[in-house]
């Protein structure tokens, strides 16, 4: 909940305190420990997540110090790690406590933190700031950062995870929350200047230059990202993850040959994980070595068999080689392992199309579906099952289902007016086409594709592309 150095004396060593304890527990003595010690033995299990050991140094608290004021802080932060937030605000509000006290303003904001009330949260940590004369208070700036991200003020987000930069042991992931906040408030430009800047305060900062890549990732510009990443590997050759950024980034690139290459090195500096074992194989599957491919996957599954990325990896390939049954098997798994991995389950129907089992593919359409209803491909892939089902109306149904929640979406219209003209609708598909090339007239060339000697045969439909064509010079 906070840093304990705050609320210790100087001569006092937390280690050596919760040594003592350790020891006392594991042999089996009695001894004296007075609350305020108790109290920081309890912090130091709640931040190390030792719900078990924060349970028992609250227990001996209240046992041998029943009278000490300080004990309803203590019980407080007892209920609150066994999830009783209403209890423990209780408990404080209850007792006779120094309110201007910054251990009881820090328990009393995670108490309203846990119910939701995130202002009154913001408001405690502000005040226990305040007592701390606001020095050394970066973890409190850090808590109050997630308060403002509950209520998705990322302006002032940012702005505290700023303040907490100094009192955060995990720099990556704490980047990775700056980063977001930049990105939800669509200021990557101004991403890339901060994480300059935290470079050039520390040029041999792994996280910072890794950070200023992912920024050019999220602008689209790989070819820096790799930059970026290739400097922080020269700070660290042994940085597992600076090589998994590298390949992640060459595969999207398509430089299938560069990611075996960045791989190869990584093996060099035994750096090498199963996360990039599992983009060396894709490299190698998209190269057309299936072979080896599946045998870089089995050695990925073999260091982590709990990676979904392994699973979907062999289910690709089988794909490719028109496998649907085993490629079912494999990416159910890889599914069940994550769960929100549409990539996953867009292949799933597609294995299941090709058995004819329509059924099974729209039950993940229907899962893609829940996910995320703005995705013009899920309602694509719905109307796909039902056309391979000889369900006409509800192929349409699930077009105008899209339509409802993607107005005028070139996609969805293009299909649908195909649809009218197989079904020999030809007013209706000449309405439904002109109001797809109003919202995408290059998007004629692929709807010509569904059945190029059909449409182009028609007339009618030419006449109107070339209508476009000639607003669209």
């Amino acid at each position: 909940m906070f840093d304990d150095d705050n609320f210790l004396d100087d001569d006092m060593d937390v280690k050596e305190l919760v040594n003592r304890f350790e020891e006392m527990v594991k042999q089996h003595q009695s001894c004296y420990f007075d609350a305020d010690e108790l109290n920081v033995i309890l912090e130091h299990y709640l931040q190390q997540n030792n719900i078990k050991k924060a349970n028992l140094a609250a227990d001996i608290a209240v046992k041998y110090h029943p009278n000490n004021p300080i004990i309803n802080i203590i019980k407080a932060k007892q209920l609150l790690v066994n999830s009783h937030a209403q209890e423990a605000l209780s408990t404080l509000k209850n007792a006779d406590l120094d309110r201007n006290d910054a251990d009881y303003l820090i328990t009393l904001a995670v108490c309203y933190s846990d119910l939701g009330e995130h202002q009154k949260a913001i408001n405690a940590y502000m005040k226990a700031a305040k007592e701390l004369d606001f020095r050394d208070c970066e973890d409190i700036y850090n808590f109050i950062a997630d308060e403002y991200g509950s209520l998705s003020d990322m302006e002032n987000a940012l702005k505290f995870l700023k303040l907490g930069i100094k009192g955060t042991e995990d720099l990556d992931s704490h980047y990775f929350d700056i980063r977001n906040c930049y990105s939800s408030l669509q200021r990557m430009d101004e991403a890339v200047e901060f994480f300059r800047g935290e470079i050039d305060k520390s040029p041999y900062s792994k996280a910072a230059w890794m950070a200023l890549g992912n920024c050019y990732v999220r602008l689209g510009q790989l070819d820096k990202a790799i930059e970026q990443f290739e400097y922080a590997l020269a700070i660290d050759p042994h940085y597992k993850k600076g090589y998994i950024d590298i390949a992640t980034a060459y595969n999207e690139l398509d430089r299938f040959k560069e990611t075996i290459e960045i791989v190869d090195e990584a093996k060099r500096y035994r750096a090498e994980s199963a996360l990039l074992l599992c983009l060396y194989g894709e490299a190698h599957a998209k190269l057309g070595d299936n072979e080896s491919a599946l045998k870089i996957y089995q050695k990925a599954l073999k260091m982590d068999d709990k990676l979904p990325e392994a699973y979907a990896g062999i289910g690709f390939v089988l794909s490719d080689e028109n496998n649907p049954e085993s490629a079912i098997k494999f990416l159910r798994h890889a599914h069940t392992l994550s769960p929100y991995n549409t990539d996953y389950m867009y292949v799933l129907v597609e294995e299941y199309d090709k058995l004819g089992e329509y059924d099974n593919a729209l039950k993940f359409v229907n899962e893609i579906l829940e996910l995320n209803p703005y995705d013009e491909n899920v309602y694509i892939s719905m109307m796909e099952c039902y056309v391979l089902k000889d369900d006409i109306n509800r192929a349409m149904e699930a077009l105008e289902r899209g339509l409802l929640m993607l107005p005028n979406n070139a996609a969805l219209l293009y299909r649908k007016a195909y649809i009218y003209f197989v079904e020999e609708w030809n007013d209706a598909g000449l309405r439904t086409l002109e109001l797809a090339l109003q919202a995408d007239y290059n998007g004629h060339i692929e709807f010509l594709n569904f059945d190029a000697e059909s449409l182009t045969n028609n007339q009618e439909i030419m006449d109107l592309i070339e209508e476009y064509r000639k607003k669209n010079k």
